[in-house]
């Protein structure tokens, strides 16, 4: 039997706890770490990976990101030019998307069109594939792409007379920042007739 005090004690803390709203201690629940998902540079698979893992990836889509707006700027450029018959001098299109050896070939095969007069003509110029090339590097150039290019349904006009069909070609491209701006700065393996499948 409890004694006088030891009665009092618990009437108080039962009081009390009905005054502060006493609830049984609850452990809390623990936060999951956090967890990446990355994909692989030449596409396939996701995996987990590490927030390093992940950042680089971010970092390298957004240069294959900008690296495919450039060479779309070009593409419509250089469709444009062999239709009209190739230029004499470099256009603000050209000097915006391109630089170094590779702006220095293009415009050798523009020039020789204007002096040959030889132009597409009718059908279509078609970017069949631009795809990632991981791993290729040519004088500090950040990102590769292939780019698939069909033009088998034009015609080609030399001096106004016809001397044939388009071309289907391949090209693996490198791709250099200078300055603010993404540029295509070289090529190399040129395919022609067909395209790669990977």
């Amino acid at each position: 039997m409890l004694t006088r005090p030891r009665r009092l004690a618990v009437t108080i803390l039962a009081a009390a706890c009905l005054l502060t709203g006493c609830q049984p201690a609850t452990t809390p629940t623990p936060t999951p770490a956090p967890s990446w998902t990355c994909t692989p540079e030449a596409g396939g698979e996701q995996f987990s990976c590490s927030q390093h893992q992940y950042d680089d990836m971010v970092a390298k889509d957004k240069l294959y990101a900008e690296a495919e707006a450039v060479y779309r700027k070009f593409f419509a450029e250089d469709s444009r030019i062999f239709r009209a018959g190739g230029i004499t001098e470099p256009t603000p299109v050209l000097l915006e998307t391109t630089t170094g050896a590779f702006l220095d070939d293009s415009m050798a095969l523009y020039r020789s069109l204007k002096k040959d007069e030889r132009k597409l003509v009718g059908g279509e110029i078609t970017l069949v594939r631009l795809a990632r090339a991981p791993g290729l590097v040519k004088e500090s150039s950040l990102v590769a792409m292939k780019a698939c290019v069909d033009a088998r349904s034009t015609t080609v006009f030399e001096h106004g007379k016809k001397t044939g069909k388009g071309f289907m070609v391949e090209d693996l491209l490198y791709f250099g920042r200078f300055g603010d701006a993404m540029k295509i700065q070289g090529a190399d393996g040129q395919q022609e007739g067909k395209c790669s499948s990977s």
